[in-house]
């Protein structure tokens, strides 16, 4: 994706169910399941695109995070299912993901369930990151930066969707 272009598409947005809100990120990879699995759990592979991210891989195990935080793998059905919180950034973290098989490729549904699933910083800090693991599963090497133009132009389109 051209980081200077934005996708509609490629937008969060809250839904609200009975049991609490939650921001959703749906996007589509040209890659296998088994890859963006790969991409997501494999600890330099998640440094290239986000946050080197490191993963005892069952229901129960740890997660280690780069910053120093860990937590918990809530559930773990390779490459289908993914679900962990933990603890950093100044508060309690939880993120749902599911990867289903699509005729070319592979559709990720990305929850964002805490903290504050509402904030448009949050919203905006995974859309870019999404983005990255785009470009990264593409080929290409995401810029070792933790904010850029593209991310400031994000901030302001949620900034702006909220108000």
């Amino acid at each position: 994706m051209d980081p200077d272009q934005l996708d509609p598409a490629h937008e969060g947005h809250v839904l609200s169910p009975d049991d609490g809100d939650y921001l959703r990120f749906e996007r589509t990879f040209a890659s296998p399941p088994g890859e963006l699995w790969a991409a997501l759990t494999d600890p330099d592979r998640t440094a290239a695109w986000g946050f080197r991210t490191g993963f005892e891989p069952r229901a129960g195990g740890v997660v280690t995070m780069s910053d120093g935080g860990a937590g918990e793998v809530l559930a773990w059905d390779e490459p289908h299912a993914l679900e962990y919180a933990w603890e950093g950034y100044g508060g309690r973290w939880h993120v749902r993901i599911a990867i289903a098989e699509l005729h070319e490729g592979a559709l990720l549904t990305f929850d964002h369930v805490a903290p504050d699933p509402n904030s448009p910083d949050i919203a905006a800090g995974w859309h870019w990151h999404l983005d990255r693991l785009e470009l990264h599963l593409a080929g290409g090497t995401p810029p070792a930066v933790d904010s850029d133009a593209h991310f400031e132009e994000l901030q302001r389109l949620y900034a702006h969707a909220e108000g």
